[in-house]
């Protein structure tokens, strides 16, 4: 006999079209829609931040988008904290005809609010900590965090009924004494989904990027993909390109700058005479970043921290290296695909050690293009990745949480 169909309520303070806040939108998008392909009903409460532009008659009401049912409640204030009393006042309508709550909003006010209405509605809670617990979240304004976190998020997170971390290394982190989480509530490890289908090898495809932006099939193309922050670590790229110099190769800087620190990059590069060789480009949707990986031959990632790092697995589903620093949480579990390979590594977040690497990989790949050409098997990523094996193990982990 077929299990029950489940009614899951997801709750984030921001959602799509809103990309400009990062890879949480994305990647529980990809969640929800591959639970609702195994016969989930998936249902997503939100607030329209991050959208100036959203219209009145679509707020507060249902919407069909991408085979969910999302509501958008509008914020309180365009600017700070996201706060809702609108999604509040609403909250019970949604949980009375749903089993769970999945939620993404460690440090935001909405947080424990959302939990306390689940949690006197009887729906247990599961909290996904995305990066927010580790340790350079910590010590950006810990003055502030660290009291806050004693005295609201901590007793929120050990009332849950799981955490759910994305790779091993953000499970250690939560085993950080400052935390005091101890051994409850349980760690639950369910990385971020990969879409196979939409993330493949086309080099037809980044050809035609490559004309459309004036960069030739000769000159090697670094790729640094996502929102620019202090936490993504560009400042160690700088002195390293600035060292290559002698090789021909290109760096396109897609995403939004957010504190400055692809600015600093770029202007670094045009002191060193290599401003002609860097192509910045705004965020780009998720449609286009196919095409995006396909014409790249290697993404730069110098992150000082990532709990996961979905970037990586779609520029490898696409035949594009990656080069990922030791901050980067999938690395951990890509280092015995990348160990030994000339197009890819993990390596510790120290210049000269990038420098070296990139010299060699430049060097081989003026020698040999094709050679570079990442060889993963693409089912091995989907059976480890892919959205529907990463939905089929959250699915029977909501109903291990319902019996």
């Amino acid at each position: 006999m077929a299990p029950e169909p489940m009614r899951v309520l997801h709750a984030l303070p921001v959602w799509a079209p809103a990309w400009q806040y990062g890879g949480p939108v994305r990647s529980v998008g990809r969640l929800c829609q591959a639970l609702a392909a195994r016969g989930v009903t998936v249902e997503v409460v939100t607030t329209t931040a991050g959208l100036p532009d959203w219209p009145a008659a679509a707020t507060g009401v249902p919407l069909q988008r991408d085979g969910l049912t999302v509501t958008y409640y509008p914020v309180d204030r365009a600017a700070g904290p996201i706060r809702s009393r609108a999604l509040l006042e609403a909250l019970p309508l949604h949980l009375v005809r749903n089993q769970l709550l999945h939620l993404s909003a460690v440090w935001q006010p909405l947080g424990p609010a959302l939990q306390r209405a689940a949690q006197r509605a009887g729906l247990p809670v599961i909290h996904s900590l995305r990066g927010a617990l580790g340790p350079y979240s910590l010590s950006r304004g810990w003055w502030k965090k660290l009291p806050y976190y004693w005295l609201v998020e901590r007793p929120c997170l050990r009332r849950a009924a799981a955490l759910q971390v994305t790779s091993a290394r953000e499970r250690r982190e939560c085993g950080n004494p400052l935390l005091g989480l101890g051994s409850a509530p349980p760690l639950w490890l369910l990385p971020n989904p990969l879409e196979p289908e939409a993330f493949g090898s086309d080099p037809d495809q980044g050809l035609a990027w490559r004309a459309a932006h004036g960069i030739s099939a000769q000159e090697p193309l670094l790729l640094v993909c996502g929102r620019h922050h202090h936490k993504k670590g560009l400042d160690l790229l700088g002195p390293v390109l600035a060292a290559l110099a002698p090789w021909p190769w290109r760096l396109a800087l897609v995403g939004p700058d957010e504190d400055g620190s692809a600015a600093v990059l770029q202007q670094q590069l045009i002191r060193a005479g290599l401003g002609e060789r860097l192509l910045p480009l705004p965020l780009q949707s998720a449609a286009d970043l196919p095409q995006l990986f396909n014409a790249a031959n290697l993404l730069l990632m110098p992150s000082r921290h990532e709990n996961f790092g979905n970037v990586a697995l779609e520029a490898l589903a696409c035949g594009c290296g990656v080069l990922l620093s030791e901050g980067v949480g999938v690395g951990e579990e890509l280092a015995q695909v990348l160990a030994g390979q000339p197009w890819g590594a993990v390596l510790p977040r120290r210049a000269e050690v990038w420098r070296h690497w990139l010299a060699a990989w430049l060097g081989q790949w003026l020698n040999q293009p094709g050679g570079l050409h990442p060889r993963v098997d693409p089912a091995a990523l989907g059976a480890q990745y892919g959205a529907s094996a990463v939905a089929a193990a959250c699915e029977n982990f909501y109903r291990s949480l319902l019996r």
